[in-house]
Order: C-alpha cells, then structure tokens, then sequence
C-alpha cells in the first residue's frame, strides 16, 4: 500500500511538473476537498436481488480528496487525484411476533483508496468562476472496514438491545466478505469561484464485481453506488 501511495504520488509531481512547462496561459494547479457521501450496494441478476435493492440504504461516510488541475486546451483539463473514500451500506428490517417487536439492522463500512482521472470541462461564468462538468475512470482498494449488527426487541420477556461488530476481510477466496479491488466511473458537477473554493457533487458508478472471486456463482454482481457532496479549495 505504501508504494501504491508513493507511486500516485510520483505520478501526480512528474504531471505536474511537465504541465507547468509546457502550458503556457493554462491553469495548472493543486487542490483538496471533502465531504459527505452516501452509499449502498446494488445487487444484479441474484435470486432475490429485487428485494435486495429494495431494502438497502444509505450509509453516511465521508470523502477527503487530493487533486490536480492539468489544462491540455481551452476550458479542458484533466484532473488526477488520491482519494479516501467511505463506502459500504446499511439494512433494517422489522418483525412482530406476538407482540414481541424485533428490529434488526446491519451495517457495512468499507474504506477505499481510490485513484481516479476525469476529463474536465469548464463553463466561465463571467468574473465570478467556472461550472465544472467532470467524468472518467477510477480504480479503488478496500484497505478496511467493519460489519455492525444490533438487534433491538421490544415487548414481551426478550426485550433489550444485542449488538457486535467484526473486521471486514478482502480478497479472492471464499473465506473473505468482499473483493479487494473495485473500478468504476466519476460523474461530477460543480463550481469553482475564480479565488479557488469549490463545491460539488460527485456519483460513483461501480462497474466490477465485489463478491469475492471464488464464492461467484452465475451473473450474480454486488457493485458500489456512491453520491459525494464536497467543498475545497484550489490554487
């Protein structure tokens, strides 16, 4: 992981640097930004994976973000970046037997890092800065996460809360929760006032698989789905 980080890091300076001496008038800077993002698991050609989508929720989480602005024409620039992302999803579900009342809830809570290239288009507004139209690749690995689980009953003899947690495992095999890896798309809008704040809005699409390799079975797919909401600054 530590040569993955370093190995982004070295890519972005050497863009850099090559930016900075071969655009001439063009924007070429660095920034940062955070926020919030809601994510949820969709799931496809499962037995069950209707209700499975219906069911799911959001999970609030949260994404912290390095950037780089590369003009390569006018108003268009490419922009690489490191990203932390908090992922994952939450799932309710509610019985009532006998008067006993049972609610049961589960959360998974995933952290990627994610390196992600989007091509974007800018739309001055006069004195004030730009609209940004943004799109592109990015690659994610899970490094972490935790499943939560609590089970609260009401009524009857059995009431009270039950709650435990267990680490989140990535790879292949079938002793593991999720993949390891995850690729997908960027699509973002968002403004950028000519003193350097920004605020946007970003989706990620998931397009691989996270089921684990060696428990797949059939078409069966589990993919990310995340809407960001950030603010930064660039300069």
């Amino acid at each position: 992981m530590k040569k993955l980080l370093l190995s982004a890091s070295v890519v972005l300076l050497a863009t850099g640097a090559f930016a900075q001496t071969t655009m001439s008038g063009s924007d070429a800077r660095f920034g940062l930004k955070a926020g919030v993002n809601l994510s949820k698991f969709r799931a496809s050609d499962f037995n069950g994976s209707s209700e499975f989508n219906d069911n799911v929720q959001n999970n609030v989480g949260f994404n912290v973000t390095a950037f780089a602005d590369f003009g390569v024409a006018n108003n268009f620039f490419i922009q690489p970046g490191v990203s932390l992302q908090n992922k994952g999803a939450k799932f309710e579900q509610t019985t009532t037997v006998a008067g006993v009342t049972s609610t049961t809830s589960s959360k998974a809570n995933l952290m990627a890092i994610e390196v992600p290239i989007n091509a974007v288009f800018r739309i001055p507004t006069g004195d004030a800065g730009a609209i940004q139209i943004s799109a592109g690749p990015y690659v994610g690995f899970n490094i972490s996460g935790k499943n939560k689980y609590e089970t609260v009953t009401t009524g009857g003899n059995a009431a009270g809360t039950v709650s435990n947690e267990d680490d989140l495992k990535f790879g292949s095999s079938t002793d593991k929760d999720y993949s390891s890896t995850d690729f997908g798309a960027n699509f973002g809008l968002a403004y950028r006032t000519n003193s350097g704040f920004l605020v946007g809005a970003n989706y990620g699409l998931g397009l691989s698989n996270l089921v684990p390799k060696d428990s797949r079975s059939g078409d069966g797919k589990l993919t990310n789905r995340v809407l960001g909401f950030s603010v930064g600054y660039s300069f």
